[in-house]
């Protein structure tokens, strides 16, 4: 058995949906689950929409072309658009209608119909070539209830797919979507951005898959960006470990949490190309080999948090408990940390509801200060002329270095 996962670039167009259904096709000697996106950037435009909707603001011209969006790939497939994605559709606009307690609560009300549209005209196309099921993979994945990073319950999940997907891949392949799951109330969560590969991770991990292949628009696993570093490198092989400090510094290539499940059942992961199906890509399973290429990640729009204690007293291991909890409550994940004997700072991806939370957890104790507006490098490996790629700054806010890895938070230069 394999799991496939597409992003959305893959099917952000009719022929991206036919080349999908076309690599499908060379594969069905085994049992297969397909995991799909949301179509190109429409996550980004259904935040967006939903961000509008909360805040009472005007929303309706975003959504028109949203939904424009979606009619149109359907006439380009089918000529017509199918009643299924209609009624998607349809649920959609009456999600937005209905304000949510929380912020959380409504984000994960509204963004899935991203992916349950794609994976419903996915379906459609596919059905026109082969016989296959479609699944809502909030039936399957169960979670708690933190709203947009939700976590999973892992032994209810691998109860309710086992009971269900082996039968069902009886007849053809299973389509499914990525990111979404719903709590034990039955509301709909979200893993976190990204996290169609966790999606995967977890049909792999539940139906002790042979493999869990992701199709992405990139050769395989790079040492960088292609489109900051033109001439980066591409990795044949790397290990479970390897990979988990890249997504932990923030390499976007593999969702953070796909890792740990696939480790835990030795599954290899590769992450290949859709554009050229045929080439080997990367191997990323359990293996004692480690990589000596150096590696560059970025992450931008990071907040520099500065936790100064207010009665002058050092900032001794009770008061950083007290600081680690709030962060744990408050899910922010630091990204750099340094501690003084007056102060802890550290590095976060900036999101506003988190730094408020955190602030209302410590304003007691602690005085918070902040600097926004930055940018983090990491190069993992680092070796002589490493750091010639590094990007001219107005600033360095700070630096660390260890005898592998260095990391730098500085203020970039602003175009002009």
């Amino acid at each position: 058995m394999r799991i496939f996962k597409f992003g959305g670039a893959s099917v952000r167009d009719g022929q991206g949906v036919k080349n999908l259904v076309e690599i499908v096709k060379k594969y069905l000697d085994q049992p297969l689950v397909v995991v799909v996106s949301a179509i190109g950037k429409s996550t980004n435009q259904l935040e967006e929409i939903a961000r509008q909707a909360f805040s009472g603001g005007s929303y309706e011209g975003a959504l028109k072309e949203f939904i424009f969006a979606h009619q149109a790939l359907t006439q380009e497939l089918f000529g017509a658009v199918p009643d299924e994605v209609n009624n998607w559709l349809i649920q959609l606009e009456k999600s937005l209608e209905n304000r949510a307690s929380s912020w959380g609560q409504f984000y994960d009300s509204v963004i899935p119909y991203g992916e349950l549209l794609s994976t419903s005209i996915v379906y459609h196309y596919m059905l026109s070539e082969l016989e296959c099921t479609w699944v809502d993979a909030r039936k399957y994945v169960k979670t708690n209830s933190i709203f947009t990073e939700a976590n999973v319950e892992w032994q209810l999940t691998e109860h309710f797919i086992e009971r269900e997907i082996p039968e069902l891949l009886k007849k053809g392949p299973v389509i499914t979507q990525g990111f979404i799951g719903s709590d034990l109330t039955g509301k709909s969560t979200t893993l976190g951005r990204e996290g169609s590969d966790y999606t995967g991770a977890i049909f792999a991990y539940c139906l002790r898959a042979e493999s869990l292949t992701v199709w992405k628009d990139v050769p395989g696993l790079l040492n960088a960006d292609p489109k900051r570093f033109p001439t980066a490198e591409l990795f044949d092989e790397l290990s479970f470990q390897e990979v988990t400090e890249l997504t932990y510094y923030g390499a976007k290539v593999i969702h953070p949490k796909t890792i740990r499940p696939l480790a835990q059942r030795n599954i290899p992961l590769f992450v290949r190309s859709f554009l050229e199906p045929t080439g080997k890509g990367t191997k990323i399973s359990e293996q004692e080999k480690t990589t000596t290429k150096h590696c560059f990640v970025f992450k931008e729009n990071q907040l520099l948090v500065t936790l100064r204690v207010k009665d002058n007293s050092f900032m001794d291991e009770k008061k950083l408990v007290k600081i680690f909890q709030a962060m744990d409550h408050s899910n922010i994940k630091i990204n750099l940390m340094h501690s003084s004997a007056l102060t802890f700072t550290f590095c976060m991806d900036y999101q506003k509801d988190k730094l408020d939370a955190l602030r209302d957890f410590l304003q007691r104790d602690f005085q918070l200060l902040y600097n926004e507006g930055l940018q983090l490098a990491t190069i993992k490996n680092y070796q002589e002329g490493s750091f010639g790629f590094l990007p001219e700054t107005t600033e360095v806010i700070l630096e660390q270095k260890t005898r592998n890895n260095y990391q730098v938070l500085y203020r970039p230069i602003e175009k002009v």
